[in-house]
Parts: structure tokens; C-alpha cells; sequence
């Protein structure tokens, strides 16, 4: 298995979760709301520790210059835990319209963010390093 596969693997899973997540709350489910934004930022937080703690790390240790997309991709996950906090703030007060409009931002972020890394990202990474042995440092994450 390749980075790419097993990264734009768990990609799909995060978006799965993100539709049910807003569905939920689109219907007025609250609670159900509640513990679903918990789960889909805690899958989110630790999809960015892989990348950020194992793949981006090793990749920095072993690039030589040229095409290093890790700072956008950094830069871009910042801009993710910044929506998760104003989204927390929105559920946490039940406002439907504040939540739903900043997860059409973070939708958007994550659809342009998720193309870069299964483009180009994951590519280079595959291309650098040992997929087989970054894939088992990020499952034990």
C-alpha cells in the first residue's frame, strides 16, 4: 500500500463523517450534533498528527530542496483547527446557521487541501521515503 492510498483512504473517511456530521445538524439534532463534532475533530486532529509528526516531518528530514509543499500544507491545517474552534463555539450555543455556514468554509478548505495532498503531497512522499514504514509509524499514532 502506498502513502497515497492509505492517506486519501482516511481522507474519505473524514469527509463520510463530515456529510453525517452536517446532516445532523442541519436537521436540528443538537445532541446527536454534539458528539459527532467530537468524533469527526478528533479523527481531523490525529489525520493531521500523522501527517504532521510522521510523513511531513520524515519528508522535511530527507528533502533536498525543490517542490515542498509541506508549508501550505501546515498553513492550511491551521486554518482547519481555527474553523474547528469557531465551529465548537457555534454547536456548543446550538446556532444552526453560524455552524453550518462555517463548515461550507471548512468544506471548501478541506475539498482544495485533500486534492493538493492526493496530487501532489502524497506522490512526493511515496517518491522520498519508505511507504511501508511511514504507513506503520502513522497507524501507531
Amino acid at each position: 500500500m502506498t502513502i497515497n492510498e492509505f492517506m486519501t483512504k482516511d481522507h474519505r473517511d473524514c469527509d463520510n463523517q463530515f456529510a453525517n456530521l452536517e446532516n445532523i445538524v442541519d436537521s436540528g439534532n443538537f445532541d446527536g450534533g454534539k458528539i459527532m463534532f467530537d468524533e469527526f475533530v478528533s479523527h481531523m486532529l490525529k489525520h493531521f498528527k500523522m501527517e504532521e509528526e510522521v510523513m511531513f516531518k520524515e519528508f522535511n528530514d530527507c528533502e533536498g530542496g525543490g517542490c515542498n509543499p509541506t508549508g501550505v500544507m501546515l498553513m492550511e491545517h491551521e486554518q482547519m483547527r481555527n474553523l474547528f474552534n469557531q465551529m465548537q463555539e457555534a454547536i456548543k450555543n446550538n446556532n444552526k446557521e453560524k455552524f453550518l455556514g462555517l463548515s461550507e468554509n471548512l468544506l471548501f478548505i478541506m475539498q482544495q487541501h485533500n486534492m493538493k495532498e492526493e496530487q501532489m503531497m502524497y506522490n512526493l512522499a511515496d517518491n522520498a521515503l519508505n511507504s511501508d514504514e511511514i504507513i506503520e509509524k502513522m497507524k501507531a499514532i
